[in-house]
């Protein structure tokens, strides 16, 4: 059986390798030329690793092996039933309102190409709805037998080989046959129990609810992070005793939620109850949160900066950790981008260094030392391999006093400096 893969991103790429590693023959396609040239040049930008090896280096030997193809171009190998994995996401337009255009140009490429018995699963996060009201339409239409399934992806970027592995999974189909096709293809890649929705919309809205509930979590801590801020509690402090109930699992405050996932999970919920009157407040206000935390942190470095008479505007502040989260290389609408973004129009001189996220940004320096000379503050955004912090080595290349602001509470000194956590 053959088994290809639409868009060799974040998820897509190590769910191929995975599925290639399972003895299966794999297609992989993206339509970025960019992204198939750092495929087949060993420059992919992901910090994922599996049995100790990169995914670059695992994806090159998948590839000798032709166990794995990669492409910008779809083209069938044979007319055998096969599989189709959708990882493409929904875009946003300017009105913020949601695109589907991206999947429809993977229906598009598949529909004249499809043979009887073909399975479709789409694993991307969808507003739901989108299957039955969507896709399932313009597959009736070819009056042939093909099988659609959804299954939403819930693995963590860094941990994708072991998440694909062992992560339980939600599966509907649009039918029964649908679903045995695509129950009968999951476990001959992996033993993770699969839980089966009644139906493909409760799946959809699954994935949603997931997203928008960590949402809504890391909002809480957020607002709990202020009050115990103005109370002069250690939120740190505070999330550890309040998780000693074995019923509370306060999570950990930071700078703020990036990537695409959980800040888009209202945008799809939002679109799927256009026309029906429900408001969706708890979920907006965590938004708003979440999406002023950067704001605030900024706000607590001016804070820092004046207790030290200085002011922002005349100051230098390095920022380290650019990613959207802790060990990651992705930095897709990360906190720690519209941090450095207001410190700039505040009239800060900005230095950036992160050493797993790529050298993009003119503000990015190639080394923690170059980052921290001469700098009046020092803002920790996102933790990552190869960072340490060594006192003296600060004291002899920042500015006095040493002003510290640490989102993520991986700071491992107080002497000698003025700490901030945020």
């Amino acid at each position: 059986m053959n088994v290809y893969v639409f868009g060799l991103g974040h998820i897509g790429l190590p769910l191929a390798a995975s599925i290639a590693l399972n003895n299966k023959q794999v297609q992989g396609i993206d339509i970025n030329p960019d992204t198939i040239t750092n495929i087949k040049t060993k420059n992919i930008i992901m910090y994922e690793y599996y049995n100790g090896k990169h995914i670059s280096e695992i994806i090159l030997d998948l590839i000798k092996q032709k166990k794995l193809a990669v492409s910008t171009k779809f083209k069938r190998i044979d007319n055998q039933p096969s599989v189709f994995i959708i990882t493409v996401g929904i875009g946003t337009k300017e009105d913020n309102s949601q695109d589907l255009s991206p999947i429809q140009s993977v229906i598009d490429e598949l529909l004249p190409n499809l043979v009887p018995r073909d399975l479709l699963i789409f694993r991307t996060t969808m507003i739901p709805g989108t299957c039955e009201n969507f896709i399932l339409p313009q597959l009736e239409a070819l009056s042939i037998p093909v099988y659609l399934a959804y299954c939403p992806e819930t693995i963590a970027e860094t941990h994708a080989f072991e998440e694909f592995r062992n992560n339980p999974k939600v599966l509907a189909g649009i039918n029964e046959e649908s679903y045995k096709a695509a129950e009968d293809f999951l476990k001959s890649l992996s033993d993770a129990p699969i839980y089966k929705a009644s139906n493909i919309r409760t799946a959809e809205m699954v994935k949603v609810a997931q997203n928008i509930q960590r949402d809504v979590n890391i909002a809480l801590i957020n607002e709990l992070g202020e009050a115990a801020s103005a109370l002069n509690i250690d939120i740190y402090e505070l999330q550890n005793l309040a998780n000693t109930h074995p019923r509370v699992k306060l999570l950990q405050p930071g700078p703020g939620v990036g990537g695409y996932c959980l800040p888009n999970a209202l945008g799809y919920l939002k679109e799927a109850l256009v026309n029906l009157n429900v408001p969706l407040n708890l979920t907006h206000i965590a938004r708003s949160i979440n999406d002023e935390k950067p704001l605030k942190v900024v706000q607590k470095i001016k804070e820092a900066l004046k207790d030290a008479n200085k002011d922002i505007s005349d100051s230098s502040i390095a920022v380290v950790g650019l990613a959207m989260k802790d060990y990651c290389a992705d930095c897709r609408l990360s906190p720690s981008l519209n941090i450095v973004d207001c410190l700039l129009k505040e009239g800060a001189k900005v230095k950036a260094y992160d050493p797993v996220v790529p050298l993009i940004y003119d503000f990015q320096t190639s080394s923690f030392k170059e980052c921290i000379k001469d700098v009046d503050c020092l803002v920790i955004a996102a933790k990552q391999p190869g960072i340490t912090f060594d006192l003296p080595e600060m004291e002899s290349l920042m500015e006095s006093p040493l002003i510290v602001v640490d989102t993520r509470n991986t700071f491992p000194y107080y002497d000698k400096v003025t700490l901030y956590k945020i």
